[in-house]
C-alpha cells in the first residue's frame, strides 16, 4: 500500500484522503491499457469482500455516451417499482459517494468512513500478491460500491462502466442483460482510433445467453455487435427494429412528452424531465430494458415505469439553473455529445442570443468540440477548470477555436478568455444579454465546477 495513505480511518476526511490516495486515471489517463486493467486482478481484489457481484444480479451498461442517463432512468424505474436498487456511475459531480447509491440515496459521511474502514482492514490481512500495485481509485470504488450494495440487501445494480466495457472493473457482475447506449470516437487513445475497435471493447460487456438492448445505428458498429451477440447466443433488441421512440412535445425547460414502443406494448405519453432528441432515445433503452426485466419481476408494470421516468434526476444534462439570464450546464464532453447538446439548445432557444462557457480536458477532441459549437453561439468563453490536472490551458483553446472559425463558413463569434470557472462566469454575465441564455460544455469538470459555483450563489 502507498506511504501517503491514512495508516488508519478515524474520520471521514481519513476515508476521502484514503480514496483519493490511489492510482486514479480519472486524473492521469494510461496511454494504453495497463496492467490494471485485468479482470483477474478486480476478481481477486472482489474476494477479498466476499465477491458479492456473484450474489447480486445487475444490468451493465456501455456506451461512448448517455450510459449515466440511461442508468439513472432505469434506476429510477426500478426504485418506482419498489425493487431496492444500487447505482455505480462515475464521475461524480461533488462528493465521491455520489458514485454508489442505494434507492437514490449516498452513503452518510458515517457509512462511507464505516466501509473505508473496513476495506482497508480487509485489504491489509489480504495475500500480498491480491493488492500488489494498488488497488486503483476506480478499483477502490467498485469494491466500496458493492459492499455498500451487499450491506444495504441491494435486489438489483444498475453498473455503468468507467471505461470501455471489455477490460473494466464492473465487467466481473452478473448481468440479467446488458444496455450499449451509443458508439462514437472517444478515449481513442486507450480504446482504439476507429468505431469499430472501440465497439469490441463495449461489446466486451455481452455474456453467454445474457439478452442485450442497444440504440447504435452506424453499419460498422451493428456488424460486430450482431457478430459478437451470435458467438454468445445473446438475443438483440436494437434501435428501430424492436424499440422505437417518439417525441410529442417540450413542455419548455420542464420535461418532454414521449411516447416508446417495445417488444411488448407501447408507452404513451411519458413524462421525461431530460430533455433532447438523444435523451428520448436513452428512455427508450431504460423503458425496454424494464419491459425485459418485468418479465421475471413482477413488481414493474407500466405504471411504475411511467413513474419512474418521471421522477427522473440526473444532474448536469442540460440543467437549468435561473432566468434573465437563463443558465444551462450541460456535461457534453465529446464531439457526439456536444453536437446533441447544440441540437438541444437549438430545440430550446432558437435564435436568442446564447453565451458559451467552454472547457477540456487535454484527452478529448476539444478542436472538434469548437467545430461545432462556434457556429451556435455568439460569444464564446475560453477557460479551465481547477480540479482536475487535464484541463487544456486557454491559450491552445484559443488556437483551437480560431482554427475552427478559419475553415468555417459563418459568422465569427466573440472570443472571450477567462482563467477560471469563477471569471468565466462573471465574463458571461457581463457579455450576455438579459433575455439571453449562458450554456457550458466541453468537460463534466467545468460543468460540476460552475454547479457548485451556482449553488453558493
Amino acid at each position: 500500500m502507498e506511504n501517503a495513505l491514512p495508516t488508519s480511518i478515524d474520520s471521514y476526511d481519513d476515508a476521502v484522503q484514503w480514496i483519493y490516495g490511489r492510482i486514479n486515471y480519472e486524473r492521469v489517463r494510461p496511454q494504453k491499457l495497463s496492467t490494471h486493467f485485468r479482470l483477474e486482478r478486480v476478481e481477486k481484489l472482489l474476494s477479498v469482500i466476499g465477491s458479492p457481484q456473484q450474489r447480486i444480479p445487475a444490468v451493465h451498461i456501455a456506451g461512448t455516451k448517455g450510459k449515466g442517463s440511461t442508468a439513472a432512468i432505469l434506476n429510477s424505474i426500478l426504485v418506482s417499482s419498489g425493487i431496492r436498487t444500487g447505482l455505480f456511475t462515475s464521475p461524480h459531480i461533488e462528493l465521491f459517494e455520489e458514485r454508489l447509491c442505494v434507492n437514490g440515496a449516498m452513503p452518510n459521511q458515517s457509512q462511507l468512513t464505516e466501509l473505508v474502514t473496513e476495506l482497508q482492514d480487509r485489504l491489509s490481512h489480504a495475500d500480498p500478491d491480491i493488492v500488489a500495485d494498488g488497488p486503483t481509485y476506480f478499483e477502490v470504488a467498485t469494491l466500496l460500491a458493492w459492499m455498500f450494495f451487499d450491506q444495504q440487501k441491494v435486489e438489483i445494480a444498475v453498473l455503468e462502466t468507467g471505461l470501455g466495457g471489455r477490460l473494466d472493473c464492473t465487467n466481473v457482475c452478473s448481468p440479467l442483460l446488458t444496455i450499449i447506449t451509443s458508439i462514437g470516437l472517444d478515449h481513442t487513445d486507450i480504446l482504439g482510433d476507429t468505431l469499430p475497435l472501440i465497439t469490441a471493447e463495449k461489446a466486451g460487456i455481452l455474456k453467454q445467453n445474457v439478452p442485450l438492448l442497444t440504440w447504435v445505428h452506424q453499419p460498422e458498429v451493428i456488424e460486430v455487435i450482431r457478430n459478437r451477440a451470435a458467438q454468445l447466443s445473446c438475443d438483440v433488441y436494437w434501435r428501430d427494429s424492436h424499440i422505437q421512440v417518439a417525441t410529442h412535445q417540450s413542455n419548455g425547460l420542464a420535461d418532454q412528452c414521449i411516447s416508446v414502443t417495445t417488444p411488448q406494448t407501447v408507452h404513451p405519453n411519458l413524462h421525461l424531465p431530460l430533455l433532447g432528441r438523444h435523451q428520448a432515445g436513452n428512455a427508450a433503452l431504460a423503458v425496454a430494458a424494464a419491459d425485459v426485466l418485468s418479465r421475471q419481476e413482477r413488481r414493474i408494470t407500466a405504471q411504475t415505469i411511467a413513474t419512474g421516468v418521471s421522477q427522473t434526476h440526473w444532474p448536469l444534462r442540460f440543467e437549468h439553473f435561473g432566468n434573465n439570464p437563463t443558465i444551462i450546464l450541460d456535461a457534453a464532453h465529446n464531439p457526439d455529445s456536444v453536437a446533441a447538446f447544440v441540437e438541444t439548445c437549438q430545440e430550446q432557444f432558437g435564435d436568442r442570443p446564447a453565451t458559451l462557457i467552454f472547457a477540456s480536458s487535454r484527452d478529448k477532441d476539444a478542436a472538434t468540440m469548437l467545430k461545432i459549437v462556434a457556429p451556435r453561439f455568439q460569444q464564446i468563453v475560453l477557460t479551465k477548470f481547477e480540479r482536475n490536472p487535464r484541463a487544456i490551458g486557454t491559450e491552445q483553446l484559443t488556437v483551437m477555436l480560431q482554427d475552427a472559425i478559419t475553415v468555417g463558413h459563418f459568422p465569427a463569434p466573440e472570443i472571450h478568455v477567462a482563467e477560471t470557472p469563477t471569471e468565466s462566469l462573471q465574463v458571461a454575465r457581463r457579455i450576455v444579454a438579459h433575455d439571453g441564455v449562458i450554456c457550458c460544455a466541453g468537460s463534466i469538470f467545468i460543468a460540476a465546477e460552475l454547479r457548485t459555483l451556482l449553488a453558493e450563489s
